[in-house]
């Protein structure tokens, strides 16, 4: 229920997607996703969960990294390539659903910047340290964007570019030219 909510929130988003879509798309009934979830917001509240644990193997790698490199930068996308192409629309739900919920001064909103948050404060901290970057929670702000856009690039040319080959031209333009 979860992977398909993710997908189908991910893709048409949360507002356009109804419990009768997800039921299509994995064959149950509303009545045994209304037994698993009381509600529509309640199911998401569940999806926001599971992406949060997944945003986490971010920030735990990170909080594992004592000073930042192109090299830890280069993992780090490594890493959203391996979720990637476990699960593409789980890597992009998260961005999709803040595209959404963005200024809508619903309690999801906040919830979202939360998350983020606790990536941005690792991120920024291995960033401190390089001396072309001015401001580290800004550019940890950026780098957030930039990869969930080679995300859904990903999504929008598949079978055109891979994501690894996406990931590949963003980490050469961070090389000195």
């Amino acid at each position: 229920m979860l992977v398909a909510a993710t997908k189908l929130f991910a893709r048409q988003g949360y507002h356009k997607t109804t419990i009768t879509d997800i039921c299509q798309s994995i064959g149950l009934t509303s009545g045994a996703i209304f037994h698993h979830f009381p509600s529509k917001e309640a199911l998401l509240d569940a999806v926001i969960e599971r992406l949060e644990r997944g945003i986490r193997i971010y920030s735990d790698y990170l909080d594992g990294v004592e000073k930042g490199s192109l090299e830890v930068v280069t993992e780090m996308v490594s890493i959203m390539c391996r979720h990637f192409n476990r699960q593409p629309e789980a890597t992009i739900c998260l961005a999709a659903l803040a595209t959404e919920f963005a200024g809508s001064n619903h309690p999801v909103e906040q919830r979202l910047k939360d998350i983020y948050t606790g990536f941005v404060k690792s991120l920024s901290r291995i960033l401190k340290d390089n001396p072309r970057i001015r401001n580290p929670r800004v550019t940890a702000m950026a780098f957030v964007g930039l990869v969930q856009g080679i995300a859904v690039q990903g999504l929008l040319r598949e079978g055109e570019q891979t994501i690894d080959e996406l990931a590949r031209g963003f980490i050469e333009m961070l090389a000195e030219w």
